[in-house]
């Protein structure tokens, strides 16, 4: 009550100087630097334990053995863009059997994978027609080669028969001649009639006219029976060419090795019949060969003749060679074909498999991390990363370049010394953080 009093009639408390008239009373300020700095000190401490939750609390974390995952540390070497194919053996040349003229399977001479030598016999079918048809062939042949033979007699005949008639009247009228010269010299003395000159004349006239005739008949004959003869010499060759080219189509019924090499496929049974033109087996030459594999379409517009392929066997490396592309896409894929080198060639086996490395580019030097299952289960654009000494692994996002079997090429993210998890993070996709216990 008497503070209260005091208040009210002006005056100082107690303990407080007392005011002048000239003296003006000071707040003291709520916020000074010391109360300042307790506040910026309990900020940081809640912003600290906030990160800390976030970081710690929040983010799902994982604690995993290190034998367990496979560790990889981030380096500067030396990257070669390469893709693994399969490449399958196969002969450089493969030769197939077909059955020229169809017909029944008769006999068979050797069996499938053996090795078979140019001109051996394989198979012989057997064709009733064929073989009628050669018949045939003969009879026509045999019935015109009888036809030229009787014209070219009756050819003789007539000639001969025209040369002796010709000569009758060369030697008549020759004859006649002489006796018109003599007849002519007898009348001069008036020992020979008119009328007998007159005769002999009009006899050698008619002799030189019969000669002239028979010469003329002869050529005529002879002309004609040349034509004859040469109508029926083209009529014998063209059935000739027919008859060998039926004998030729008979002998094609027994089917033989076009090369040397295996016969590899032999597709026929006693008693069955083969259709003209259909495949019945194939030799492949064993004395060189060509690999061939298929490649990813994707690779299409990188992969062209000359690009060098590396491959290993028994640990003997070798280098073939793209010698021929085929544009044709099938199933995804296209077909490559590779050049063997000679030294090579002992160590094959048609059917063979071989692990092939096309390279698609010189080697580089670049950032880079051994290649494993992360790759595809991340998509290469995240990572956990292990730094220099740490035993936790934090998820951090990443830029992956190219890759091979061994190497995946590093664009960002990652610093050389820095460690990655490069086995499946198929159990991790949900975790931030995983700390790894045990030696690493």
């Amino acid at each position: 009550m008497e503070l209260s009093w005091r208040k009210a009639a002006g005056e100082d408390p107690p303990g407080r100087p007392a005011l002048s008239a000239m003296d003006t009373p000071l707040e003291r300020p709520l916020l000074t630097r010391s109360r300042a700095a307790a506040v910026i000190l309990a900020a940081l401490a809640v912003a600290a334990g906030a990160f800390g939750y976030i970081r710690y609390g929040i983010a799902r974390s994982l604690t995993v053995r290190s034998d367990r995952v496979v560790l990889s540390t981030v380096r500067t070497g030396e990257f070669r863009e390469y893709i693994p194919l399969t490449g399958v053996v196969e002969p450089r040349e493969t030769v197939y059997l077909d059955a020229v003229d169809g017909g029944q399977v008769a006999q068979i001479m050797t069996e499938e994978g053996s090795l078979v030598k140019a001109g051996q016999p394989l198979i012989r079918l057997s064709n009733a027609d064929l073989e009628l048809q050669v018949i045939n062939s003969e009879a026509q042949l045999s019935e015109q080669l009888d036809r030229l033979t009787n014209t070219k007699l009756q050819y003789q005949q007539a000639r001969l028969s025209h040369s002796r008639d010709l000569i009758d009247a060369k030697y008549h009228t020759k004859a006649s001649a002489a006796r018109l010269e003599r007849l002519m010299r007898l009348k001069d003395d008036g020992l020979v009639a008119r009328s007998s000159i007159e005769d002999e004349r009009i006899e050698l006239d008619r002799l030189a006219g019969l000669e002239a005739e028979i010469a003329h008949a002869k050529e005529v004959d002879e002309s004609l029976q040349k034509e004859e003869i040469g109508v029926l010499d083209r009529a014998v060759a063209e059935l000739n060419r027919n008859l060998d080219l039926t004998r030729k189509n008979l002998n094609n019924l027994v089917i033989v090795a076009p090369s040397d090499g295996r016969l590899t496929t032999l597709n026929v049974h006693l008693g069955e019949s083969k259709q003209r033109g259909q495949r019945i087996g194939q030799v492949d030459r064993l004395d060189s060969f060509k690999i061939t594999a298929m490649v990813d379409e994707h690779y299409l517009s990188r992969v062209s003749v000359g690009r060098a392929v590396t491959t290993e066997i028994d640990g003997t490396a070798f280098q073939l060679t793209v010698i021929k592309v085929y544009p044709e896409v099938r199933e995804r894929q296209f077909k490559v074909d590779l050049q063997v080198p000679d030294r090579m060639a002992g160590s094959l086996r048609p059917g063979q498999s071989l692990q092939l490395r096309l390279q698609l580019g010189g080697p580089s030097r670049s950032l880079i991390v051994d290649n494993g299952a992360f790759f595809d289960d991340s998509g290469g654009q995240w990572a956990f990363v292990l730094r220099p000494g740490d035993h936790v692994a934090m998820r951090r996002p990443v830029k992956l370049g190219r890759r091979n079997l061994e190497q995946v090429e590093v664009l960002q993210g990652l610093a050389p010394g820095e460690r990655v998890i490069v086995s499946g993070y198929e159990s991790f996709r949900d975790i931030e953080r995983i700390s790894l216990t045990g030696n690493l």
